[in-house]
């Protein structure tokens, strides 16, 4: 089995649809994600996420983190692996500020493949 690993970074979605989609495992093998970071870029509002993972390839979503608020100018860090099966997905939705305007955060995730 070959290994490789690879990097995935997205601008964070309101939307709890496909277009929150950090990452999908290969449908050919596993991964494992090492970390994964969510980075809350305002200078002045608090952000809050969550992060999913699918076990059925998109059907059914999973909490790892629910409502996580980030403090301005800070990050969220999850370094604690996760193991994703064949077409597992990773969701990071954010929602929206207590003005209603859209979160300023970033997440990116290492991971490691093997196929």
């Amino acid at each position: 089995m070959a290994s490789a690993f690879k990097n995935a970074g997205m601008t964070v979605v309101t939307t709890d649809t496909s277009a929150a989609n950090l990452y999908t495992a290969p449908s050919n093998g596993q991964a494992v994600i090492h970390a994964l970071y969510i980075s809350n870029k305002s200078a002045t509002n608090y952000g809050n996420v969550d992060v999913k993972i699918t076990t059925d390839g998109g059907s059914t979503f999973y909490h790892v983190a629910k409502s996580v608020q980030i403090e301005p100018e800070n990050t969220l860090i999850l370094d604690k692996p996760l193991n994703l099966e064949s077409n597992d997905i990773v969701r990071v939705v954010g929602e929206l500020n207590s003005d209603s305007s859209q979160p300023a955060m970033e997440a990116y995730v290492a991971i490691l493949e093997v196929t």
